[in-house]
């Protein structure tokens, strides 16, 4: 499948080395820079650090009614993970 162009233009970097994006359809983008010199742009979309996603839910739900079933797995020792080295 070929990737059609919407917008062609050429832009230059103003004088604090910034580039234009003119009518930009997304806010944030992920910015590619290759040794040969190309640059891609990708779209992204944030989403808050605090919310947490519906499938996150779920699974914890499911958590919670194995655990309350008795389903678990064997405790971790984490006393491994706490011995500090000097």
């Amino acid at each position: 499948m070929q990737i059609k162009v919407t917008k062609k233009y050429t832009t230059k970097l103003d004088s604090k080395k910034r580039m234009t994006i003119r009518n930009p359809d997304y806010e944030y983008y992920q910015v590619n820079i290759f040794d040969d010199g190309k640059i891609l742009l990708e779209p992204k979309i944030l989403v808050d650090a605090h919310e947490v996603s519906l499938n996150t839910l779920k699974m914890m739900d499911k958590a919670v009614k194995n655990l309350k079933k008795g389903v678990v797995s064997k405790p971790i020792d984490f006393k491994k993970y706490l011995s500090v080295k000097d």
